[in-house]
């Protein structure tokens, strides 16, 4: 049945992202998901082999995760939880059939472990309620669980903590959801270094056109890793065109792409759309459709800069790889960040760290290096940012500010430089 459930849940992931499936599918040959969540309820008293204690640890994992909490609950507060809010669900499907039950527990095992990786991510890149805010709807939501208090007593409204909390006030559906999937991250293999130098283009864009033919700027949720081979939450610019087309715009400004080659040489960083209701029906270069509703957790609409907008704050962008997520060695942190200023200077630096545990070999090891620091003058100008070095060479990046809320209004926290997202350290 295990077995089963990682097929499941690689299938599915197949579909929508084939790269992250076949690196979610390496790893999860190698660590027994069952094993790293059985290690969660060391100590609490909870059964691994019964699904109402399975489901009782991922209801407190949510708790934990929504409130960004690190203490770990007792057993008396796990037991409330038990009884206030799955011993209802007992009588109902799937726990009341002994069939569903054993893969409805599977199930959640997997997600609860899936959900711990990209809390961690999370943490670490400083992106909690993103993270929040990109969950399904299988999950409790975060604003419902933040009003709660884990106490003795169980989850209490925190107003009155050690009151009897109402039954719907935060209960889940045990239906056993098809979105098994880990919180979105880069489909694309991260490079192991920071990114390069891109040419001058000191002299006018030769593409400019290309914007007339544009029918909007998004991005979209995606999966993949980061530090120590943790799922992460990570997002991708996506340009639709009037023609019908997507493009997976890089690095480089738009107006500075020759498309008809960018076709040729990139045939994967083409796809298609239609419009469906207020969404649209993305199709990828493997031909499979996706159906996308704007604001709905894994598509959004990216807002331009003001001409010549000024910037005054620090963005920052952690990525990595390795496998310690998975009980693993190795742990391997990529960081890059942007200053802008005030003035219209900005800095630019990073570092790069691997660490190796040395559990499995009695030998641990610890590298690292800092990118040295560059600066120079910037200019925002729509979903362009110039970067002028102080050797006087500029250079054209992508450019785009996150969204949110419902109507999608600015999020200046959120950023796009190239196909790289960085979150604000305000």
């Amino acid at each position: 049945m295990r077995r089963a459930t990682v097929e499941r849940h690689l299938g599915e992931l197949r579909t929508t992202n084939p790269i992250a499936a076949a690196e979610a599918g390496r790893e999860l040959a190698k660590y027994d998901y069952d094993a790293i969540f059985r290690s969660f309820l060391d100590g609490t008293g909870l059964d691994p082999a019964d699904a109402g204690d399975v489901l009782t640890a991922f209801i407190v994992l949510q708790w934990m995760v929504a409130n960004d909490a690190t203490a770990e609950p007792g057993p008396e507060a796990l037991q409330a939880v038990r009884r206030r809010f799955v011993m209802p669900l007992a009588e109902k499907p799937p726990l009341s059939q002994a069939a569903s039950r054993a893969a409805f527990a599977e199930q959640v095992k997997l997600r609860a472990v899936l959900h711990h990786a990209g809390w961690k991510a999370a943490r670490q890149l400083g992106v909690v309620p993103r993270f929040l805010a990109t969950l399904s709807n299988a999950f409790i939501p975060a604003a419902k669980l933040r009003a709660l208090a884990l106490t003795e007593a169980g989850l209490v409204p925190k107003a009155r903590a050690g009151a009897e909390p109402s039954p719907d006030s935060a209960q889940p559906s045990p239906t056993a959801s098809r979105d098994v999937s880990p919180p979105a991250a880069d489909p694309r293999p991260a490079p192991p270094s920071l990114p390069g130098p891109v040419p001058d283009t000191s002299a006018p864009p030769r593409h400019a056109a290309n914007w007339d033919a544009v029918e909007g700027v998004y991005f979209r949720s995606a999966t993949g890793f980061g530090v120590g081979g943790m799922m992460i939450v990570d997002f991708e610019p996506l340009i639709v065109l009037k023609d019908g087309t997507t493009y997976e715009i890089g690095e480089t400004a738009l107006e500075d792409v020759d498309l008809a080659a960018e076709r040729m040489a990139q045939p994967r960083r083409f796809g298609r759309w239609t419009r469906k209701g207020q969404g649209f029906v993305l199709t990828g270069a493997d031909g499979k459709p996706a159906d996308y509703a704007l604001g709905d957790g894994s598509f959004f609409r990216a807002f331009p800069a003001a001409s010549d907008e000024r910037v005054a704050r620090a963005y920052r962008r952690l990525s990595g790889g390795g496998n310690s997520a998975m009980g693993g060695d190795v742990a391997v942190a990529v960081e890059s960040r942007y200053d802008f200023r005030a003035d219209g200077r900005y800095g630019r630096g990073g570092s790069v760290g691997a660490i190796n545990s040395g559990a499995s070999t009695g030998v641990g090891t610890t590298i690292g290096r800092r990118r040295g620091p560059e600066g120079g003058r910037y200019r925002l100008d729509r979903h362009t940012l110039t970067l002028t070095g102080a050797d006087g060479r500029s250079r054209r990046l992508f450019f785009a500010y996150g969204s949110q809320k419902d109507p999608p209004e600015i999020d200046r926290d959120m950023i796009f430089v190239g196909d790289s997202v960085y979150s604000s350290d305000d």
